[in-house]
């Protein structure tokens, strides 16, 4: 898919960053007998050759060429200028997107190339290695389903925050107090504060990751096995339970599946992967008026989740259809507040479509959330030309 871009955008202060991690009400755990299934799928915990250690474990190469002359009195800004550098040049990613395989930070680094999860996991173990302050971290962005084999997964999408005291020059670009995000895939909403996430929370990541690459390989032991130390790692981790579930069809164990799947919608509440699938699962055992429940779910929740709205409105802009993005991020801006990606690309929809009093309202707004966005310069430079280019 060619070079990524990387994405570094600036956070003003931490007010309420932790706000996406607050805990929900807590879920009863599954009895074991419904949760495990060992004999169908002749466990072995072996199968599992990963540890914590070896998913965040570095090159040696890349800590000696990361600690190279920096020792302990080197500023957090010559160290991030290290890390950034040996990530990031200014023609572009020194380190390709693919998706579909999930690798520790030294296997991603030797590969030069990852999908979302390897290149944040790399980040972040290169970040501790230069005592740099950095979480990894889950953001909300606008749902990618991807369909394998009749089945849709789905993992949320991370990246890491990098936190500093004070002023930084990055790059020749400079960055005010509070951190910055880095980010390998950037999306609408991907900018935004998210969910601080453990090693432990990641590395349940890591391994719901390979078990659905087993899954999709028909390897059901393998990938039981490592479903089965995903959830262990992290038991509130939701999607877990719900491709659990996937494997527990597929070998035609519904009523536990059906318990898993009513399991991954309490811990995380009526997501899409869970509900979709239990809308499946109804269907295919014919029980249509319970199924029909879980598809009017799904369809309520889309209608409410600004970062749909957003996402369906960013792709008209691109394409175009400025009418379309104009009814979509209006949409998404009813649902939120002190969103600046949508007030920006709406300002500039607005711009594209010739309603300049429109794009100046959004312009007003934006400035008045954040007057340091990005986005507030860029609308002001175009409100000043004569016609849209």
């Amino acid at each position: 898919m060619g070079y990524m871009r990387l994405c570094v955008v600036l956070f003003f202060g931490f007010c309420g960053f932790m706000l996406g991690g607050c805990a929900s009400a807590p879920v009863a755990a599954l009895a074991p007998e419904t949760l495990w299934q060992d004999a169908a799928f002749d466990y072995q915990p072996q199968l599992v050759t990963e540890t914590h250690e070896s998913v965040f474990a570095l090159d040696p190469e890349l800590v000696q060429s990361l600690r190279a002359a920096v020792g302990s009195n080197v500023s957090t800004e010559s160290r991030l200028e290290r890390l950034l550098a040996r990530l990031y040049a200014r023609e572009g990613v020194m380190l390709n997107y693919t998706s579909g395989h999930t690798t520790g930070a030294l296997q991603t680094w030797r590969n030069k190339r990852g999908d979302c999860l390897s290149l944040t996991i790399l980040a972040y173990a290169a970040a501790k290695s230069l005592r740099i302050d950095a979480h990894m971290q889950e953001v909300q962005v606008a749902i990618v389903v991807d369909r394998r084999e009749g089945f849709d997964y789905i993992n949320g999408h991370v990246n890491v925050f990098v936190a500093n005291e004070s002023g930084v020059s990055v790059n020749g670009r400079m960055y005010g107090a509070g951190g910055f995000v880095i980010d390998f895939e950037p999306q609408p909403g991907s900018r935004r504060p998210g969910q601080w996430l453990s090693e432990e929370a990641i590395l349940a990541r890591y391994y719901n990751n390979r078990a659905t690459e087993f899954l999709v390989t028909h390897d059901p032991n393998r990938a039981y096995a490592y479903y089965r130390a995903a959830i262990a790692a992290q038991p509130e981790y939701a999607p877990a339970y719900a491709n659990l579930a996937q494997l527990y069809v597929r070998q035609g164990l519904l009523g536990n599946a059906e318990q898993l799947l009513l399991h991954a919608i309490a811990l995380a509440g009526p997501s899409h992967a869970p509900v979709r699938a239990m809308q499946q699962l109804l269907n295919s055992q014919g029980r249509w008026a319970e199924a029909q429940r879980y598809a009017d779910l799904l369809v309520r929740r889309r209608d409410e989740d600004p970062y749909h709205w957003l996402g369906l409105g960013v792709t008209a802009l691109n394409e175009g259809h400025y009418g379309a993005a104009i009814r979509a991020l209006e949409r998404a801006a009813s649902l939120t507040s002190g969103f600046e990606e949508v007030h920006y690309n709406l300002g500039l929809a607005y711009w594209r479509n010739g309603q300049r009093d429109e794009t100046a309202k959004q312009l007003a707004v934006l400035a008045a959330i954040n007057q340091h966005d990005p986005g507030v310069a860029v609308l002001s430079k175009k409100m000043q030309s004569l016609a849209p280019s």
